[in-house]
């Protein structure tokens, strides 16, 4: 689907005769002489994207950037010249943001940039390992990749679960150990806990992580503070569908489709309703139009498309 809206988008601009102006991409200086080089210059007008600065905003607080995308023109015309297939062969370079969300002083991250109509969905798992096996397998076929934050002790009693969400391509954050209440911790309790659940993150998994969801969104600016110095970002949530209290399927649903905006960070718990409800959240996402990313995704300021490495040629 998303070759097809860059072709469509390609073939209105091939379309065009409106003399091209501003071009960011890479051009060269007799390109408005070579109708490949024109064909090319019109492709990066309509698919380079810019990137998005990292912020820190008086609401939302720390709102990770975006990188951007720019096409080399030269390297594109030599590569389609090569290949003489009747396709352009697009070679696109990466722009990074020159403020990156690593800038920022520590904060809370509770959204993503709104300038990419993209969603993440996040579980937070401290219990709840029986409806585990039909979320995934809900994600696995709708190709969906989510993050999951666990609890130091889950993981400890249910490696072989874990294990699963990582071998599946999820995204792991940390959680915690034992779900305390942060803010009633010192520091260097606080400190503790999270080394202890990375230790058990490492040793089931092999793995370490940047994201920490700290149990039930309790922090302050010490735990924003000890995150960052373990090397992790604090993650809160944009929508949360409160479904750790279990309502009906259609309840959670609706809290979904009722607070969707570009770069939501939607919570959920693994709970029977949320498995049921997941389909639906999907359908609605994918029908409004959003793209999914893991929230490793968007503190690594990666978007959630790519810019496609061929096209056809226009006349």
């Amino acid at each position: 689907m998303r070759l097809a809206l860059f072709a469509l988008a390609w073939a209105a601009v091939a379309a065009s005769p409106a003399p091209l102006q501003g071009v960011a991409a890479v051009t060269q200086p007799h390109a408005e002489t070579h109708p490949l080089s024109q064909q090319l210059v019109r492709v990066a007008e309509a698919l380079d994207q810019p990137p998005v600065d990292a912020r820190v905003d008086r609401v939302w607080h720390a709102i990770p950037g975006l990188c951007g995308w720019v096409l080399d023109v030269p390297q594109s015309e030599r590569d389609t010249r090569t290949a003489r297939d009747g396709r352009l062969h697009l070679v696109w370079r990466s722009a990074p943001p020159e403020r990156r969300l690593a800038d920022l002083p520590p904060e809370p991250i509770y959204r993503g940039p709104k300038e990419e109509k993209s969603a993440s969905l996040m579980f937070n798992v401290s219990w709840g390992e029986e409806s585990i096996p039909a979320i995934l397998q809900t994600l696995r076929r709708s190709g969906v990749k989510a993050t999951f934050f666990l609890d130091g002790d889950w993981v400890d009693k249910h490696p072989d679960l874990a294990k699963r969400i990582a071998a599946e391509g999820h995204a792991i954050g940390s959680h915690g150990r034992g779900h305390p209440d942060y803010r009633r911790l010192s520091a260097a309790a606080q400190a503790q806990n999270m080394a202890s659940t990375n230790a058990s993150l490492r040793h089931t998994l092999g793995t370490t992580t940047d994201l920490f969801a700290p149990p039930a969104g309790s922090y302050d600016g010490r735990t924003v503070a000890a995150a960052r110095r373990q090397g992790m970002y604090t993650i809160l949530w944009t929508l949360d569908t409160i479904d750790w209290r279990k309502p009906p399927a259609d309840v959670i649903v609706r809290r979904v489709q009722q607070g969707l905006e570009p770069g939501v960070l939607i919570l959920m718990h693994p709970t029977p309703q949320t498995a049921d409800a997941l389909p639906r959240i999907l359908e609605t996402l994918e029908k409004s139009g959003y793209r999914l990313k893991t929230v490793e995704a968007v503190v690594h300021e990666q978007r959630a498309s790519a810019p496609p490495p061929v096209l056809r040629s226009g006349p």
